[in-house]
């Protein structure tokens, strides 16, 4: 008999990520199933070691953690032995998000939210952070054995002889709550994320975007954008571990009666910033790519038929991952990106974009009235009036008891929604919860790059019926807006 994994994260062949923040823990179950084997030894704890990467190499070690054998009463009762060893906290430290466009190679780093009017031939981006070398998805192998002495009076070793490994991909990512885990207890997490794993026609990019009711009788996956707007989409890219299989993106713009426009196909491919996903040697940052797909990014990219501005009388558009270049066998659903006009009383529209609980990023448009305020915080230190230093004590009224050594100026701003559907209602509850809030430049904002907002909140939810809800939010910009000291 042998050291086996008794329970493992995820099921290799369900051909999905282990997704880091669904459930509280998510691991490994190490398990000593022979009892004679036991027996004279001494200080016993099992091992786990967690290393970066596909294979056990000593440079790339980040944890090593050793248990006792917990109190399973079968196993005290047999002599054996099993310990739980958790991963999901080690792995969020080596997972982080893809703030800037990964076709950049030097200083300034540009946003992701611009991909594809970064570089107008790379429509695609990697993920991750070239910079520290870390990304969204990471690869972690362990490898689990035992230490004990075989004496009482000498000190307890590792013993690797019959140690056991296994690797597989991490995901910072969740899932509704009440979304069923295995049934088969050998597994923690089910296969429920296999929907995004783009190899069939009703598959999902990831965003947390709900089926809804657009304009032009459009139900589906629907986004309301400006010709002005920024918007990226991510997917997974890995046929061997994930079975996805998106080897092109279709766009296709349709007129207000659902008539096509035109067609086009932009490749997947590492020429235009991609990552074909059945080659066999994907790093890590291209097993998840993003794609520019809002009207700013087509609009900048090369491939000119994809261009709102080529497709006169469009009113909407859609993108849809294929693995042919021709439409015949699409591997997601179809997103909708349906033109929005600029707000009818003159007010400027921001637009913020944010991590989602899927680990890429969700957009949307507030169009009615912003209010800005200014937040200042200061400085000071008290100090004595008069002068000390001369034949007599006097006092200058130029002084004063309290002086500001600096100023800081904070903006706030307060946004407000039109009325909402259900579904984007919920979109917006994801957006307070996210932990990377920013606002998306477009043409009534007055900077060039995302702006980080460290603050979000509901004021106030109005609900004309149980169908349509506003919203009104506060959020905190994160750099300040004026410094003096």
């Amino acid at each position: 008999m042998a050291l086996v994994f008794f329970q493992e994260p995820v099921e290799a062949a369900d051909k999905v990520p282990v997704i880091t923040n669904w459930t509280p823990l998510i691991g490994y179950i190490l398990y000593r199933n022979d009892g004679s084997y036991l027996d004279n030894k001494y200080y016993y704890k099992l091992v786990l070691e967690v290393y970066t990467g596909t294979a056990v190499v000593a440079a790339n070690l980040i944890g090593s953690i050793k248990q006792r054998r917990n109190g399973y009463s079968s196993d005290v009762t047999n002599n054996r032995a099993r310990a739980f060893f958790d991963l999901r906290d080690l792995a969020n430290t080596q997972l982080i998000d893809t703030v800037y466009d990964q076709n950049d190679d030097g200083v300034p780093f540009r946003t992701i939210h611009k991909l594809g009017a970064n570089t107008d031939t790379k429509q695609f981006s990697t993920n991750g952070d070239e910079g520290s070398g870390k990304t969204q998805i990471v690869a972690l192998t362990v490898k689990g054995f035992e230490n004990y002495s075989t004496a009482a009076n000498t000190q307890p070793v590792d013993v690797t002889d019959d140690a056991i490994t296994d690797t597989l991909w991490y995901l910072q990512a969740s899932l509704p709550l009440m979304t069923a885990r295995n049934s088969d207890s050998d597994y923690i997490q089910s296969d429920v994320f296999n929907v995004y794993n783009c190899n069939s026609a009703t598959d999902k990019f990831l965003s947390d975007l709900q089926n809804s009711v657009g304009e032009h009788n459009i139900y589906g996956y629907v986004n309301n954008v400006q010709s002005t707007d920024y918007h990226t989409v991510s997917f997974l890219n890995d046929y061997a571990n994930f079975a996805s299989d998106l080897d092109y993106i279709e766009v296709k713009f349709y007129t207000a009666a659902g008539a096509t426009i035109s067609t086009s196909y932009i490749q997947n491919v590492t020429a235009n910033g991609g990552a074909t996903p059945s080659s066999w040697a994907l790093y890590a940052k291209e097993r998840l790519i993003y794609f520019g797909c809002g009207p700013a990014n087509l609009e900048a990219q090369d491939d000119t038929s994809a261009r709102p501005s080529n497709n006169a009388n469009w009113e909407y558009y859609t993108i849809r991952g294929s693995d042919d270049g021709s439409g015949s066998n699409y591997r997601t659903a179809p997103y909708y990106f349906i033109k929005q006009d600029g707000s009818c009383k003159g007010f400027k529209v921001r637009r913020l974009a944010w991590r989602n609980s899927l680990g890429s990023y969700d957009y949307f448009n507030f169009k009615m009235k912003s209010t800005q305020t200014i937040n200042v915080q200061r400085n000071n230190y008290s100090s004595m009036l008069g002068t000390f230093n001369k034949s007599k004590w006097r006092y200058n009224n130029t002084q004063r008891g309290k002086t500001t050594r600096q100023t800081t100026a904070v903006l706030k701003e307060t946004l407000n929604t039109d009325w909402l559907n259900e579904q984007e209602a919920v979109l917006l509850e994801n957006l307070i919860m996210s932990t990377n809030v920013q606002i998306v430049e477009n043409a009534d904002t007055e900077f060039t790059e995302g702006v980080i907002v460290t603050d979000t909140s509901f004021i106030k939810k109005t609900s004309a019926n149980d169908k349509m809800i506003k919203y009104t939010i506060n959020i905190e910009y994160a750099n300040p807006v004026n410094t003096n000291s």
